[in-house]
């Protein structure tokens, strides 16, 4: 306990000088972010080799640690070989993120590369190959090193998408790390203790200088290898000798980064926009609209973390994932609840999938309601009678008062008949009200108008009106119009075939008026 105890010391200290350096040589060598005032409203041009800092303090306390005698790579086992290929790719995702930081990087070519970086540790430290889910035992078989990869892939971006706050990705990070540290040492894991430690002590080093307002970014050269850490070093912690990886500690420890970009996801996919296209509604933006400070903001991420954290340290203790799971639920749910982040997400997927659940249980009426409408080409009576009928039954179920159709002489300017339905319901106000007026000439003479009108019982049932619509199209262009007053002698549900004076019908709250030449 004291020899981690001293390298925790240690690892602030270095990580505190070597930041300071990275400033120097970050403004020496215009490693440097500017503000835009747009996306970056930082006040000057602040360094950006902050993630250089703290990959090399992680490298530099690893040898230190070897050369003092306390290292674990001399045995050449399997935490060796973790610790060589772990670093290896910390470094290749370090030389990464610097490209982009200098002269940028298109998306699709990082996504690649960052793969490229990180299969060499997935292929030698097949962690995913068994997974623990509730007790239930899966094995992966080959496909252990494909989900390593995604697992550690997406990580790595989890980080880089939250670090839009001083001092955020860090806190988080740190938070991931000390709980590493103490499973693994329950676990009594040799080499991922010191691991951890070393890596939480160069971040308590590094966020001295990046705490708001922050005197060094991490970039993408930190946030890159820090996210890819993390989540190696969560699986890591989470594996049991016995039962494989415990999945819920990973998914649990590095939550609220998962939540936060599942939503930006989302949130993207379903507004038509690119998921690559920056928006400010991020977590932590939604913190600052609610009037709290960086600091505040920053405080109320990491104890959300560390919440989650705490729940994940029990559920080691007491041997019950569902504690973990719990406290997760518990956590995410009151950020929805509250309306504090997620929630539009959320009620914006809702109703995509009430619009999705509409449809499908539309399919069955509209294939009824399509069929009549083949049926009709022919202008045969029968079928105009069936599309009437059609017409009715749809009023009825969506509480329309009246519908009437009036084949109207246009040489000598007055109606040559009337057919129409009147509802037996009382009529109901304070509703949605809606008229609908469809007009076709028929020949040179005539001119053939269906009006209806009525109410909605909800805004959401608009598409009924425009099935009404279109079996009104298909009703003035096909029926035949000299024997339109046929239909009195077929229907038997009380039509009027009148020639009466023009109805005005008076304008309602929701109209819509179509007229085809």
């Amino acid at each position: 306990m004291w020899v981690l105890a001293g390298m925790l010391a240690l690892s602030i200290v270095q990580g505190s000088l070597l930041t300071s350096l990275a400033m120097v040589f970050a403004r020496q060598f215009r490693f440097l972010d500017w503000p835009d005032k747009q996306r970056k409203l930082h006040g000057r041009a602040t360094p950006l080799l902050g993630g250089l800092a703290v990959c090399t303090g992680l490298l530099l306390g690893v040898a230190e640690c070897h050369l003092l005698g306390y290292g674990w790579l001399a045995d050449g086992g399997r935490t060796a070989q973790f610790t060589v290929v772990l670093l290896l790719s910390t470094v290749l995702l370090c030389g990464i993120g610097l490209v982009d930081d200098k002269w940028g990087m298109r998306a699709r070519n990082k996504f690649f590369l960052q793969i490229g970086a990180i299969l060499p540790f997935a292929w030698y430290c097949n962690t995913l190959s068994s997974v623990s889910v509730f007790g239930w035992q899966i094995d992966a078989g080959g496909l252990g090193i494909p989900l390593t990869l995604f697992w550690l892939v997406a990580c790595t971006n989890f980080v880089n998408l939250i670090d839009g706050l001083d001092g955020l990705a860090g806190s988080v990070a740190l938070v991931v790390a000390f709980t590493v540290a103490g499973l693994s040492f329950l676990n009594q894991q040799a080499g991922i203790p010191q691991l951890s430690i070393i890596l939480a002590g160069v971040l308590i080093g590094f966020l001295i200088h990046n705490a708001p307002p922050a005197k060094i970014f991490l970039g993408d050269s930190g946030s890159l290898p820090l996210g890819f850490l993390v989540g190696a070093l969560a699986i890591e912690a989470s594996a049991k000798k016995a039962a494989g990886l415990t999945l819920a500690v990973p998914f649990v420890l590095l939550s609220i980064p998962m939540f936060d970009t599942a939503m930006a996801i989302l949130r993207r996919k379903l507004n038509g926009q690119g998921i690559g296209d920056g928006d400010r509604a991020h977590i932590h933006h939604c913190l600052r609209d609610r009037g709290l400070t960086p600091r505040q903001t920053l405080l109320a991420i990491a104890g959300m973390s560390l919440t989650n954290a705490v729940g994940v340290v029990a559920a080691a203790l007491y041997d019950s994932e569902l504690i973990a799971v719990g406290v997760c639920g518990s956590v995410l749910s009151l950020l929805v609840l509250g309306r504090v982040f997620g929630f539009n997400e959320v009620l914006l997927l809702s109703r995509h999938v009430q619009a999705v659940w509409d449809l499908l249980t539309r399919i069955p009426r509209t294939l009824q309601t399509r069929f009549v409408l083949v049926r009709m080409t022919p202008a045969r009576l029968t079928a105009t009678q069936e599309l009437w009928d059609r017409i009715v039954h749809q009023l009825e179920g969506m509480h329309g008062a009246r519908v009437e159709c009036v084949l109207q002489s246009l040489v000598e300017g007055r109606p040559v008949a009337h057919l129409m339905w009147n509802s037996e319901e009382p009529a109901s106000r304070g509703m949605h009200e809606w008229q609908l007026r469809y007009s076709v000439p028929r020949g040179t003479d005539l001119l053939i108008t269906m009006t209806a009108q009525g109410t909605l019982r909800r805004i959401d049932q608009h598409h009924h009106l425009d099935d009404l619509l279109e079996m009104f199209s298909a009703f003035c262009i096909n029926c035949p119009v000299t024997d339109l007053d046929s239909l009195v002698n077929v229907r038997s549900d009380h039509p009027e075939l009148t020639i009466p004076e023009p109805h005005v019908i008076a304008g309602r709250v929701m109209h819509s008026e179509r007229e085809a030449a």
